[in-house]
Parts: structure tokens; C-alpha cells; sequence
């Protein structure tokens, strides 16, 4: 994944869409009530990547790549990165 992508190129076409929103609505209010639990609590979210101006040193090969992604606890290259 060592290309970022546009949002435009998963857009769907216009034929995709369905107009759901009468379903949805009646059968949101005959649902039984919600007994899902709020973690009040959340851990934070960890970075998968860095961005380094100029770049900087895979942690395997030592390439010098300026994007690094994290690889069972490594900064490495997407060449090194397991996906």
C-alpha cells in the first residue's frame, strides 16, 4: 500500500444508489431497545504509518524511504512491510 489513493476512485455511480430511507425508518421503531455497552474509556488509536520529511531509515533493510509503516513493533519500507 504504498500509494496513496483518491477517494473519487471508490465512489459509486449514481445507479448504486437505493433509496432505503422508508425501511430504515419503521424499522428503527419497532426495534427492542439497545443493550449495547459504552466504553467510557477507549484506548487511543495507534499510528500504522510515519511521514518523514526527507525521509528516514528502514528499520529492516535501512532503506531511506520518506513513509514507514509499523511492522510488529519496526518502522520499515513497504517493500518490508508484510501485508
Amino acid at each position: 500500500m504504498p500509494e496513496d489513493r483518491s477517494l473519487d476512485e471508490f465512489e459509486g455511480s449514481d445507479d448504486d444508489s437505493e433509496d432505503t430511507d422508508d425501511t430504515a425508518g419503521a424499522d428503527a421503531s419497532a426495534a427492542e431497545p439497545d443493550d449495547t455497552v459504552i466504553d467510557d474509556d477507549p484506548s487511543p488509536a495507534t499510528a500504522t504509518s510515519t511521514w518523514t520529511t526527507g525521509g528516514a531509515d528502514c528499520e529492516r533493510c535501512g532503506e531511506r524511504v520518506e513513509r514507514r509503516w509499523l511492522d510488529d513493533g519496526d518502522r520499515v519500507c513497504p517493500d518490508c512491510k508484510l501485508w
